[in-house]
């Protein structure tokens, strides 16, 4: 028979100096080597651009034109990583994601261990910041997710923190003000995380009469002061109507409901869902089995920290379970509450023989082989097999996942742990053999753009009519422009004798011009500088 001892991972303190290091280094490798992504990215760097050249740190715009869709904090924190590193390159715009990404890794632990243990605090935070989805995208960008991600849960485990103190009045200052800060991240979503989170743990806990604590009022003038603040100076130089900021913001969050997209969407997303959430962030999350166990519930309801993690998850995890249109990214401020969960049963209430786990950590065991030989596939794929070193980066990578496999299969009160090694040498060779690829492709695009517009430096330059539309592709060619020119890319359907225009075919039927340099629209269509015959010019 086995020691109750070995019935539970074995985190040394060699082991966790181990894996952290190489978190950073499979995390920071990438930041500077590969040039902006034609999406959202993008248009977060265009963005904060955009205001740096403009003067205007209220105005959000998008060539020029007001751009209301997301509040300006986020804008604000990557113009001040462009300050610091006195550049625009992706590295700067990059660099929040991955401070965000570090402290919220330790915001994680710091709550966990704080209310359970050192063990489970760390297979939590790990946990998190290694699952497919964070660990093989969102940490490749320089998007908002991470740091609204941070700011949300630090909001949502603050009101347990301070709850459980009956420090009512800390509870509602802190939280309503992190609320503030992820409305101004990213708008209307934080406001029903924290109405979900004080209704659910509050009425759990059947305090229903803290609602109405004097001090929920001095939270909610505190959000709406903080607000105020920032949109009583936006309107003083923006006199438009308060409607038209809040209808899109609004429009943000209600384009991805049922209200957009109807009943059958909304009906097959309620199936699809859970299956979407077990892919994003796999492999983790294979460990929900250990909820359907008997008496798992009765487990979670005695240790009333992770009674408020499961409450929590449960309740928030509705607004994108009801939401047709949802991405992975946007449910990364939710994982760490489920995660705890999944930590505490695994380490605290599971054993390497009991059915459920063991198969579990047969599927990851497997796996792990599996990827271990299948890797060598690079060697026959067009988009890797021409990539220098590609022969002993994969024989590394199937080493080190073979070795792995080995130590999982031998180690069987400690799968979980090797399981988040595996996950960082995926993560070394995602660098490896995959980024490469895509920097060539980015930086072709790049010098390519550059080059078009290098002859209408210190000359007007303008989009000619819907060439450049509000998407990725054409954001970031965009951004490139506006980086190297130092002025804004306005669109505009006037013809300014000497001014130069970018223009594709679509815009430029029945008109007279001059082509001087084609320019490709990323992954979207082709186009041209050019300058119309003065014959056609207006003032």
């Amino acid at each position: 028979m086995s020691s109750p001892l070995l019935n539970k991972p074995i985190v040394t303190n060699q082991l966790v100096i181990l894996l952290v290091a190489g978190l950073l280094v499979v995390l920071t490798t990438h930041l500077g080597l590969m040039p902006l992504d034609p999406g959202d990215e993008s248009r977060r760097a265009l963005v904060a651009l955009e205001m740096k050249l403009s003067g205007d740190y209220l105005t959000p715009t998008l060539n020029g034109e007001r751009y209301f869709n997301k509040p300006p904090l986020y804008n604000w924190i990557i113009l001040g990583s462009y300050a610091l590193f006195g550049t625009y390159s992706s590295f700067a715009l990059r660099f929040p994601m991955l401070v965000s990404l570090l402290l919220f890794g330790l915001t994680i632990y710091g709550f966990v261990c704080r209310y359970t243990s050192p063990t489970v605090a760390f297979l939590a935070a790990l946990m998190t910041l290694t699952t497919g989805r964070v660990l093989l995208y969102d940490s490749l960008f320089g998007l908002i997710e991470i740091t609204y991600s941070w700011v949300t849960y630090t909001a949502m485990l603050l009101v347990f923190h301070f709850e459980q103190r009956q420090k009512y009045t800390l509870m509602y200052l802190s939280s309503y003000a992190l609320t503030a800060v992820g409305f101004m991240l990213k708008g209307l979503p934080s406001i029903a995380f924290e109405v979900l989170t004080l209704v659910g743990w509050l009425g759990y806990t059947r305090q229903w009469k803290r609602l109405l604590h004097p001090a929920h009022l001095a939270g909610v003038l505190l959000f709406a002061g903080l607000l105020g603040t920032y949109y009583a100076a936006y309107f003083s130089r923006n006199p438009i109507p308060l409607a038209e900021v809040a209808g899109v913001l609004f429009n943000e969050s209600a384009k991805r409901t049922v209200a957009h997209f109807g009943i059958g969407p909304t009906v097959l997303h309620l199936f699809t869902f859970p299956v979407e959430v077990l892919y994003h962030f796999a492999p983790y999350l294979l460990l929900v089995a250990l909820l359907f166990r008997p008496g798992t519930r009765a487990l979670i309801r005695q240790h009333s920290f992770i009674a408020f993690n499961a409450l929590t998850f449960g309740l928030t995890v509705l607004v994108y379970w009801t939401s047709p249109q949802t991405y992975g990214r946007y449910l990364i401020g939710l994982m760490p509450l489920l995660l705890t969960v999944l930590a505490y049963l695994y380490a605290n209430h599971s054993t390497p023989t009991e059915p459920t786990r063991f198969w579990v950590e047969r599927i990851w065991l497997a796996a792990t082989g599996i990827l271990a030989v299948g890797c060598w596939a690079t060697l026959f794929v067009p988009a890797t097999q021409q990539l220098p070193g590609v022969v002993w980066k994969t024989g590394c990578i199937s080493v080190g996942l073979a070795l792995l496999s080995v130590q999982m299969a031998r180690q069987s009160a400690n799968r979980l742990v090797w399981l988040m090694a595996v996950m960082l040498v995926i993560r070394l060779g995602f660098n490896w053999l995959v980024l490469p690829g895509r920097a060539a492709k980015r930086t072709l695009y790049k010098q390519q753009t550059e080059e078009a517009v290098q002859a209408t430096l210190g000359k007007p330059l303008y989009a000619y009519r819907n060439t450049i539309v509000f998407d990725g592709g054409a954001d970031l060619n965009t951004f490139h422009i506006e980086a190297l020119r130092g002025d804004v890319l306005r669109r505009s359907s006037q013809k300014v004798p000497g001014a130069y225009y970018i223009a594709d075919s679509a815009n430029l039927v029945g008109e007279q011009y001059r082509v001087v340099r084609p320019i490709t629209l990323f992954d979207r269509h082709s186009a041209y500088v050019i300058q119309f015959r003065d014959h056609d010019s207006t003032p």
